[in-house]
């Protein structure tokens, strides 16, 4: 039993919106610089449902997923300019492809590598397909490979959520290491690092005036598109497309809609926060007594994955000479998915990487699954 109830929503709510306090405090220091505030957060969110403090699971996460996810993304893209992100972002699709290549080279490694029982194919092909898109994917793979004994689906559920920790905590990391970043020199993160002072300057916004009317102009604006984007998915009855619609009416005000944008200001800025909860949410969730469980060899699986993933990267990267920022958030992008991807941009302050994460991420939505079931079938 957890210090904080599962049920005990505003203590729960405060305890992770403190540690995001504490994340942005901690990046005015020269440790908190090199860690984060997004690694802090997520490490110290598993910190906390590790030792008992908070649940792994509660129905406020529900809530950060279903609810304050959407409502963030309309906002990290209403200044996002169409003509300027396809101009710029053919490094990312070639980041974004080598990812996906490399996330099915890390499948194939894992499953020779670890014995994953009866249930291999299905597992990989499963795991392989979340790790391209993401949840929609694991649960579409699920039903296209048979894959339905119910206590080995648990573990491989209980497997991804971990590995997507580890993945975030290793990914988040690499801006840290010397040789990451002679091996992809990054424009976006040495204009990061060289910030005057604030680590956090990237999230001033260009009007140093606070205007509340227009703060809420942004949050009516992101809830009416929400809504919209929900009426549209409940008509057509295609609740997997909810994030794919919402990001494209975003991207419809974003470039047709400049003169309402008028009224709209910290948008970005407020949706960075609420994205950072959602980094604690992630982080929360993951349940290391699982790993030595039933989950174990499905997350060992995860582990080589993760691992061939991102060593490959780091050497196909330096070959292909793409820089370390657009390979993370397209990696991001290609393992966890589009909102993540936007999340890692934004509390960043790579702007200009959060709507081509974004769309690279909707892609791996689209082919995750064939992926998934095709790995499936070399296996069988």
């Amino acid at each position: 039993m957890p210090l904080i109830a599962a049920d005990n929503t505003l203590l729960l709510l405060s305890a992770l919106v403190v540690l995001v306090a504490v994340g942005f405090a901690a990046e005015k220091t020269r440790w908190g610089r090199a860690l984060s505030a997004p690694l802090f957060i997520l490490f110290g969110a598993m910190l906390l449902s590790n030792v008992g403090v908070i649940p792994y699971s509660a129905p406020m996460y529900g809530t950060v997923s279903s609810v304050i996810v959407p409502m963030a993304i309309p906002m990290l893209l209403l200044r996002a300019d169409l003509k300027k992100v396809f101009a710029e972002s053919g490094p990312m699709l070639l980041a974004f492809t080598v990812a996906v290549v490399l996330t099915v080279v890390g499948a194939y490694v894992g499953a020779f590598l670890i014995d994953l029982g009866e249930y291999e194919a299905q597992i990989t092909g499963v795991l392989a397909a979340s790790y391209i898109g993401g949840s929609v994917n694991f649960v579409a793979t699920s039903q296209a490979v048979e894959f339905n004994d119910s206590s080995t689906y648990v573990a491989t559920l209980s497997a991804d959520a971990v590995g997507a920790v580890l993945f975030l905590l290793l990914l988040m990391s690499l801006p840290a290491l010397g040789f990451a970043r002679r091996a992809m020199p990054s424009r976006f993160i040495d204009a990061e690092q060289n910030e005057a002072i604030d680590p956090n300057a990237h999230l001033a916004s260009d009007d140093s005036s606070f205007d509340l009317p227009k703060a809420i102009n942004g949050l009516a604006l992101s809830l009416v598109i929400c809504a919209v984007g929900q009426g549209i998915v409940t008509l057509f009855n295609t609740p997997n497309l909810f994030i794919v619609i919402i990001t494209m009416l975003a991207l419809l005000v974003a470039n047709f809609g400049k003169p309402l944008l008028k009224h709209v200001q910290t948008e970005f800025e407020i949706a960075t926060f609420m994205m950072y909860v959602f980094f604690a949410v992630i982080g929360a969730g993951a349940d290391l007594g699982q790993v030595l469980g039933a989950a174990l060899p499905a997350t060992l699986f995860l582990v080589v994955l993760i691992l061939v993933h991102l060593g490959l990267l780091l050497l196909v990267g330096r070959l292909l000479r793409l820089d370390l920022a657009e390979v993370m958030v397209a990696s991001n992008a290609c393992i966890l998915g589009p909102p993540t991807a936007a999340a890692l941009a934004a509390s960043r302050g790579w702007r200009e990487l959060v709507m081509p994460g974004m769309l690279v991420g909707i892609l791996g939505y689209s082919i995750g699954t064939f992926i998934g079931v095709g790995i499936y079938q070399s296996l069988v």
